[in-house]
């Protein structure tokens, strides 16, 4: 079944080893990490006219960069 349109996504980002994904179903959001099995997960919403960039580096740390979909 497709999502619904204007319906978030949600973006989610492991605080301990910065494990992330974008769920378009927010009923299959996960409350441990996959991978480090850690409970410190923060999550985004992310509107479907909303697009961002993901990086990560050691000395900068997770930088997201969110933007308009054109």
């Amino acid at each position: 079944m497709p999502k619904p349109a204007g319906t978030p996504s949600i973006f989610m980002l492991c605080e301990t080893c910065y494990w992330c994904a974008t769920y378009f179903d927010k009923t299959k959001v996960v409350e441990k990490c996959p991978k480090c099995l850690a409970g410190m997960l923060s999550s985004f919403p992310i509107m479907p006219d909303e697009a961002f960039i993901f990086s990560c580096d050691a000395k900068r740390g997770v930088e997201l960069d969110f933007t308009r979909r054109k």
